[in-house]
């Protein structure tokens, strides 16, 4: 189902809802009973049938042939479905919290399970993310029969006021309710569950799955149709429990702290840890301990008032089963005075006198800020230690650059090599010199473009979108990058207008993508081939490649005729193997040398590599026939 299908289904969906809620609960209703009905009609049936199988042979023995054929099919189905629904999720990780470490966060869950009717948690666990979650773990696939986990994260206690947290763990709580909404929340658990099963399903993919993999392409964008309407009716519901529960000033406060402690932790904490791996061998051991200082003093109050009011020009879409800011503050009657007339300058919510983890966690806080510390030390080290590695690498190239021979400068290419490494050393920011420097001697260049656009967007500077355009004309694989950032500088600067072009744009990109993927992939001597058009350099570089393999005798290359993305060249090259006819050979050795040249090529575009021989050799004789198609042949001896 496309974009453009999907939001259609949801405005169809949403009035229906509106003019008759019953009948759509009714549909709903019938959805979830097929979907089960089906599964269960599957396993039994199947199961049935390759017992039948054996019966048959046990009554009438000389049925043996037809009835193994029929075992082995209705076996492998009843197989398939049931390795698919018994698909194991991997439950959630993190330090475990009990009752006796932090009896007040104890005493406030114990609450607000009493106040919203949830069912117990099995673990409380508390993860090193801005998140707070219920999460329900099935043991029996879509048939459920949970495990329930509570999981708080460390950095959203440290950065909320007690009364705050409470109002998001209220939210959360709601969601798992048994009282009023029951329905609405127990499809959201089952539209959650079903995602997770059916994801893993479709990458599991086995021989007999056929039968249950086409009814979940058709069952699941109708059913999370149906689905996505209630869900985010519920999310309203449960910004209303978290009202009742906490006041509807503190909620209000919550929803706009978040997207400002994002962007402390996600443009400025973490890349800042992240580039200490430059110099640093080993990653900090204290890395929560030094959240909770960063969290402490909150962002510049300039930077939190630019985020809120990135926040406030979102709108609502159908990508997120979640509102936008503005909607659920709307709906809880806290939206700032001016905002729907574009007047941003709204106060951020002050920095708590005392944070949610000192209250709830205590003295346990900073033996929790450790545990999680060296949870990411370890999760990170080997990561970490690439990191350090790259880096001393590219700052020894990096200085090479920068002591070019006398009296000879760099090459536009050369440039961009530079750039790139400072881009990877560093950021964007340090690359600019560069970067203006190539633009200059090659305003065309596509890279350059691309990274100057890219920086200028970022800081909401509109000439940036210019030079995406540029980018994306010069090189089409830089389209799907280029739309992205467009698309998110448009929604944080409230051009919703300019949205919809933009997804459309993207969906014909990935039309043609698999068009253009589809007929390079495909190659046979009904093709037509052209001469390959490499530069002297390229083919020099061919040449070696092939020349270091004694077994290759002769090899030719042509540039196959495509229609999709023709700037984007797709080169077929033949290889003939010189091998002794005594010499035994099978297609493992052939494989090898495949393997080897494949990773030592290096030439525009796409490129497939053959070997001629078998069915090839019309193939081989197709492209040898391309004039200037013969590029090495290996000399006697």
């Amino acid at each position: 189902m496309t974009r453009e299908e999907f939001d259609s289904l949801i405005r169809k969906l949403e009035a229906v809802s509106r003019r008759h809620p019953r009948l759509y609960l009714a549909r709903i209703i019938g959805l979830v009973a097929l979907a089960y009905g089906y599964l269960l009609l599957i396993l039994v049936g199947s199961l049935a049938l390759a017992v039948a199988m054996i019966v048959m042979v046990i009554y009438v023995p000389a049925t043996i042939k037809l009835a193994l054929i029929g075992l082995i099919a209705f076996g492998g189905i009843f197989w398939a479905v049931a390795r698919g629904l018994w698909v194991r999720l991997e439950p959630p990780t993190g330090p475990e919290i009990t009752r006796a470490q932090a009896p007040k966060l104890f005493a406030l869950l114990d609450e607000l399970r009493a106040a919203l009717q949830c069912r117990p948690f099995h673990k409380v666990l508390l993860i090193g993310e801005m998140n707070a979650a219920v999460v329900q773990i099935p043991r029996l696939g879509v048939f459920g029969w949970h495990t329930n986990y509570l999981l708080i994260g460390l950095p959203l206690m440290q950065s909320l006021a007690p009364e705050e947290f409470k109002a998001v763990l209220a939210h959360e709580f709601a969601h798992s309710s048994g009282g009023h909404g029951s329905f609405g929340n127990w499809l959201y658990r089952v539209r959650r569950t079903w995602q997770q099963v059916f994801e893993q399903m479709i990458r599991q993919r086995t021989r007999f799955g056929g039968v249950l993999f086409k009814f979940i392409n058709w069952f699941w964008p109708v059913f999370n149709g149906h689905a996505f309407v209630l869900a985010r009716a519920n999310e309203y519901e449960a910004d209303a429990c978290s009202v009742r529960l906490a006041g509807a000033d503190v909620a209000a406060n919550a929803l706009m702290r978040l997207p400002i402690t994002g962007t402390l932790l996600g443009e400025k904490f973490w890349p800042d840890i992240l580039s200490r791996a430059n110099q640093d061998k080993e990653p900090p051991a204290d890395v929560m301990l030094s959240l909770n200082r960063v969290l402490k003093n909150g962002l510049e109050t300039t930077e939190a008032q630019k985020r809120l009011r990135q926040s406030f020009l979102l709108e609502t879409n159908n990508a997120d089963t979640h509102p936008c800011l503005k909607d659920r503050l709307r709906a809880m009657n806290r939206l700032p005075e001016g905002v729907d007339a574009k007047d941003f300058t709204v106060t951020p919510p002050p920095l708590p006198h005392e944070s949610a983890a000192e209250i709830f966690l205590g003295t346990h806080a900073e033996v929790v800020a450790r545990q999680l510390s060296d949870v990411w030390r370890k999760a990170i080290a080997a990561n970490w230690a690439k990191r350090h590695e790259q880096a001393q690498k590219l700052a020894g190239e990096l200085a090479s650059l920068e002591a070019p021979a006398a009296d000879v400068p760099l090459t536009p290419g050369q440039l961009w090599q530079k750039a790139l490494k400072l881009i990877q050393l560093h950021s964007d920011k340090e690359a600019m010199p560069v970067i203006e420097h190539i633009l200059a001697l090659e305003p065309g260049h596509a890279a350059a473009n691309f990274v100057l656009g890219r920086h200028r967007l970022e800081a909401d500077d509109a000439s940036g979108v210019a030079l995406i355009e540029a980018a994306m004309a010069a090189d089409y694989e830089l389209t799907q990058q280029g739309c992205n950032l467009l698309y998110g500088y448009y929604r944080r600067n409230g051009q919703s207008d300019q949205l919809k072009p933009l997804e459309q744009r993207v969906d014909k990109f990935s039309e043609i993508t698999a068009l253009a993927r589809q007929e390079r992939n495909q190659v046979n001597a009904a093709n037509t081939f052209t001469p390959h058009e490499l530069t002297r350099e390229q083919v020099d570089s061919l040449r070696q490649v092939v020349a270091a393999e004694p077994e290759i005798g002769s090899v030719v290359i042509a540039r196959k005729q495509v229609q999709h993305f023709k700037s984007n060249p797709c080169f077929v090259i033949g290889l003939t193997l010189k091998v002794p006819a005594w010499k035994p050979r099978g297609s493992t050795a052939n494989a090898k040398v495949l393997n080897r040249v494949l990773k030592q090529l290096q030439l525009p575009g796409q490129f497939l590599v053959f070997i001629n021989g078998k069915n090839l050799k019309g193939l081989w004789t197709k492209i040898a026939d391309v004039p200037g198609a013969a590029v090495y042949v290996r000399p006697p001896g």
